[in-house]
């Protein structure tokens, strides 16, 4: 049964902040960058949209709370604000596999690369399930994900962890999840022809 049903609690919203190569900075060497871009990936909702950092769930939770808080002393509803937390991302088709991704971004960096929010290393479906929970648990109301290196994290998050969301009740924006998987192929396209070139020179 859809967890996120008619009458029941709304569904999280969900955006992909895509930068360059990746947001982590050892992304950017040596490959073809791309134009930034913020989407939102779930259906357009009319709440305000309020995005914050948070350096693990309990505070990105006491964010969320002081926002609302806030927003009802000065007299505004707060359930028409969404407050959406970052989450630097780095997923594989298993857990071992995003540690060494993650392992080897940080061994090309001559300092150590220090997250700037909240941070998961793991499998799509694992990110898709830290996701629920974050909304349930009334973390935030859902979250902007920062793929950490493309184009393959972008296509775990496009092909698997999109769907399996999805599955459980949380409507989608087609044209925003086609576009993304639009940009992770395009982007994968070239960095195979990059490649090439490189081993042709």
């Amino acid at each position: 049964m859809s967890r996120f049903g008619i009458g029941s609690k709304p569904a999280p919203r969900i955006a992909i902040e895509l930068s360059g190569s990746g947001h982590h900075p050892a992304a950017a060497i040596g490959t073809a960058a791309d134009s930034d871009v913020w989407v939102e990936v779930t259906e357009p909702a009319e709440a305000a949209l309020i995005r914050i950092q948070a350096a693990d769930l309990r505070a990105a939770q006491q964010q969320t709370a002081r926002i609302k808080s806030a927003a009802a002393v000065a007299g505004r509803d707060p359930a028409g604000i969404s407050v959406l937390v970052d989450i630097e991302v780095i997923i594989a088709a298993d857990a071992p596999g995003a540690r060494q991704r993650m392992a080897r971004l940080d061994e090309m960096l001559d300092i150590p690369w220090v997250p700037r929010s909240i941070h998961y290393v793991g499998t799509p479906t694992g990110l898709a399930g830290l996701i629920a929970d974050i909304h349930a648990v009334h973390v935030a109301d859902g979250v902007t994900l920062l793929p950490l290196e493309l184009p393959e994290v972008l296509g775990h998050i496009a092909f698997e962890t999109l769907p399996w969301l999805e599955s459980i009740g949380v409507r989608m924006a087609r044209e925003q999840v086609e576009y993304v998987r639009r940009r992770g192929l395009r982007q994968c396209a070239t960095d195979l022809h990059t490649a090439g070139e490189r081993r042709s020179a």
